[in-house]
């Protein structure tokens, strides 16, 4: 089969696990279709774009071996989701039971919300200074990201966090109409522009649609596909507006996942498997440069750019430069092909677990894991932390909101929209549907 049939095969299986997903739970806003969708554009869409164009230079095989291996990773992911069993859901809801009191559950107050602001405020003017960038993050934020984030990654990523949280506490205190939520959206979406990253800002819109769908009023598949495209469109003019690409062609290369992983598969051949290494490096993240000089600059996943560039890590310590890749290539390089599967099934078991729990409890704190866990990466409040990390942060932040909830006022619950959507039991069985 030539590699536009594999691109096809590989379309196939995305569209039918959306289908079936959908049919499911009866919903098709799941983390199966925002990841599927996102998944699609990575490893069908673009790599298509790429060979029409003549852009993709790498040997056929390798091309071929790569959505050979994006087409496993999905099929695994997609039936983790349609099964019965959820191996995750009890040890998540054993930590929820032995977290209590402090975790962000009920409505915040507008103390707690205030409390969020002035979090962030202080975190970003920490990031300005530590980075040495200063005002340049207010007035070329996306030169900072690129250029003055090595060394000083824990400050932007709880920068990012706690805006991402400020924005769910803020959906929980207000948005109970869908112009209060997109406004918040705007808001929200505008402030992390001066954080530099377009994933981030693009994300806001993408919670809050969640939002309206489970909490406020169901969304239209047809208004949902109309999203997707402006998102779409979103990204090529973030691109241009933050002079990253000079046209719509150059703006397509930020879709370049496939082709840095199909790359590196080329010139990994013929090497041994790293057997957990990779995965166990992306720690260095979370270690300050500041008490740690000898830190790497390249760990995680960037140390698979090292079999592509010669001297990469000269590169990063330069310019900041980190291409992504397809989410199976930690696994690839680790395991090999087991690797891609259990990555697959991992990110699914992690996705399904937190996406049932807020079907069930339709709170903050449901919807913070959501966010974090459910969307695979593509879409994180607290990016790249492990997830100890990541509890241990929401559990103090949790502990700090219910201290100064105590001091006011807490909002009432909202009445969510449960109309159409399945039943979802404590273990992860779906109990009942009800008829629209």
């Amino acid at each position: 089969m030539n590699s536009y049939g594999l691109l096809a095969l590989n379309g196939v299986v995305i569209a039918s696990a959306i289908v079936l997903v959908t049919r499911k739970y009866n919903t098709f806003l799941t983390p199966v279709s925002l990841f599927g969708t996102h998944f699609f554009v990575s490893s069908v869409l673009s790599p298509w774009l790429f060979l029409k164009l003549k852009l993709l230079l790498i040997p056929k095989a390798a091309v071929n071996y790569t959505i050979v291996l994006s087409c496993l990773y999905f099929a695994a992911f997609s039936l983790a989701y349609l099964v019965k069993v959820s191996p995750l859901r009890s040890p998540l809801e054993f930590l929820a039971r032995v977290s209590r009191p402090f975790l962000i559950e009920g409505g915040p107050s507008s103390l707690a919300v205030m409390l969020l602001i002035a979090e962030f405020v202080v975190l970003y003017v920490a990031l300005a200074v530590s980075s040495g960038a200063g005002v340049m993050w207010l007035t070329q934020s996306r030169e900072a990201y690129q250029r003055y984030r090595t060394g000083v990654g824990v400050w932007w990523s709880l920068a990012q966090a706690t805006l991402m949280l400020l924005f769910l506490a803020a959906l929980f205190r207000w948005g109970k109409v869908r112009f209060k939520v997109w406004l918040l959206v705007l808001l929200c979406s505008g402030t992390a522009f001066f954080l530099g990253s377009k994933s981030f800002i693009l994300a806001y819109p993408v919670v809050g649609a969640f939002y309206i769908h489970f909490l406020i009023r169901r969304m239209r598949a047809l208004t949902f596909m109309l999203g997707g495209a402006l998102l779409l469109a979103g990204v090529v003019g973030l691109q241009l507006a933050q002079h990253t690409a000079a046209t719509v062609s150059d703006a397509i290369h930020y879709f370049d996942y496939f082709n840095y992983s199909a790359r590196f598969l080329e010139n990994f051949h013929g090497h041994a498997f790293r057997w957990g290494q990779i995965t166990l490096s992306d720690l260095w993240f979370y270690v300050p440069r500041g008490l740690y000089p000898e830190k790497p600059f390249v760990y995680g996943q960037n140390n698979l750019l090292r079999y592509i560039y010669s001297g990469f890590d000269t590169t990063v310590r330069r310019t900041g430069f980190t291409p992504g890749m397809l989410p199976w290539s930690v696994g690839y390089a680790d395991f090999g092909i087991p690797g891609v599967v259990g990555a697959g099934l991992l990110a699914a078991w992690v996705s399904k677990a937190v996406f049932e729990r807020f079907l069930l409890r339709r709170d903050l704190l449901s919807l913070a894991l959501v966010v974090q866990l459910g969307f695979v990466n593509f879409i994180e409040l607290f990016p790249g932390a492990p997830f100890p990390l990541f509890w241990g942060w929401l559990v103090l932040e949790g502990f700090l909101l219910w201290l100064l909830n105590s001091l006011g006022p807490a909002w009432p619950p909202m009445a969510v929209t449960t109309q159409g959507l399945p039943k979802i039991d404590d273990s992860g069985r779906r109990l009942q549907t009800e008829n629209p």
